[in-house]
């Protein structure tokens, strides 16, 4: 049969190890929200990039860093700025959906060399170079 003083240090052991267990697993949960905002933020910065290929007309102008970002509905061909603005009003929608109302995102430009920028509370993201 176990002493008693067997059976105090089994139990501050075992007390020990569910701590540590404790901390790990909420550090992980921490790490995976990171993570997952971080994903989220490169999705958007991406798809933004694709946008930008799309339409380097809009790059070359610097339509991306000073259109008013707003929906644009265009039946035939859009000019290059309205195109921009439609671009960066879905950006922008997509970050806050994503990473919450405080997230914000833009473009900048020089030439035909473009950096997304992502900004949320705890993170952020520059996804640059594209040419």
């Amino acid at each position: 049969m176990a002493t008693l003083v067997e059976s105090l240090t089994a139990l501050a052991v075992f007390a020990v190890g569910s701590s540590v267990s404790a901390t790990w697993l909420a550090q992980s949960a921490v790490q995976a929200q990171h993570a997952e905002a971080w994903l989220n933020a490169l999705g958007a910065a991406t798809e933004l990039e694709s946008r930008l290929r799309a339409n380097p007309e809009g790059v070359r102008n610097g339509d991306y860093q000073y259109a008013n970002p707003a929906p644009t509905r265009c039946s035939g061909g859009c000019q290059a700025s309205a195109i921009a603005g439609d671009d960066l009003y879905r950006f922008r929608a997509d970050i806050q959906r994503a990473l919450g109302a405080d997230a914000r995102g833009y473009a900048q430009c020089r030439a035909l060399h473009c950096t997304v920028h992502v900004r949320w509370p705890g993170g952020r993201l520059d996804w640059g170079g594209l040419p």
